[in-house]
């Protein structure tokens, strides 16, 4: 497939920096770069690809990256910018556990303090942040620019769905990865949470226990109970499988973490 080039447009007239998840999206984003003629590594000639660890990844996701990064340049920064009661949290579980409280859907504030931060500090503006949203998420790509960054979405300018994506992956000879996100993540479908339960079953209860002392929280403030799974249940009984059927797998829209 002929892709539309965009070189002549980012590289040479600020850095370039590419947030990259881990997930099927930006690793198709930095590998489409690549053929485009960027050189990875360097964010002045080509790009810098830049993953966030927050200590609460999928541990498929870490276990891509390292993959991903003993082949090809990537940068891994460690969060370092949650404190909560006098102390300072670089895990974004440990920082919720402490305080008693779930990533949130309204608020994505998770999102805000251990990415977007992280990422903010690192840049040199003036630049173009590269987002990897997929041509059939167009609608999440806002054109903006935010403390001398200016937003970028490869994939949705070359055209570039899912499915291509994939193809772009499976052409350099690389496996397609799991799907990036925490794993206390409240945009995870059904479907996650049970494979979450089946595959990392300490990973499972970790959740579960932050999600009872949540609740335990809200019962002592007299409010309604909130749940990690955002469906109105417990984790538990979302992954029986007579109760999961009856919630749509993509009830709620994708978590805004710019993976």
């Amino acid at each position: 497939m002929g892709y539309k080039t965009k070189v002549e447009t980012m590289a040479g007239r600020m850095k370039n920096y590419l947030s990259f998840g881990g997930g099927v999206n930006s690793v198709a984003m930095y590998l489409l770069l690549m053929d485009q003629g960027m050189e990875p590594g360097d964010p002045d000639k080509g790009f810098e690809a830049i993953f966030v660890d927050h200590g609460t990844d999928w541990p498929e996701t870490y276990e891509y990256v390292e993959m991903f990064k003993s082949k090809y340049p990537l940068t891994v920064l460690k969060t370092d910018v949650g404190t909560a009661g006098g102390k300072r949290f670089d895990n974004l579980y440990d920082y919720c556990f402490h305080r008693r409280m779930t990533p949130s859907i309204q608020f994505r504030w998770c999102t805000d303090k251990f990415k977007r931060r992280p990422l903010q500090k690192y840049h040199k503006t003036p630049c173009f942040v590269l987002i990897g949203y997929s041509h059939e998420e167009s609608h999440r790509a806002k054109i903006h620019s935010e403390k001398g960054q200016e937003f970028r979405w490869p994939l949705i300018e070359n055209e570039i769905d899912r499915k291509e994506c994939k193809k772009i992956i499976k052409r350099h000879g690389l496996q397609v990865p799991h799907s990036s996100g925490c794993f206390i993540c409240p945009f995870q479908k059904i479907s996650s949470w049970k494979e979450l339960r089946m595959k990392h079953a300490c990973l499972f209860l970790k959740a579960v226990e932050l999600e009872n002392v949540n609740c335990e929280m809200y019962r002592e403030k007299k409010k309604e109970l909130k749940y990690i799974g955002n469906r109105g249940v417990s984790l538990q009984a979302l992954v029986q499988e007579n109760q999961s059927k009856l919630w749509a797998e993509d009830e709620y829209p994708p978590c805004e973490c710019m993976l």
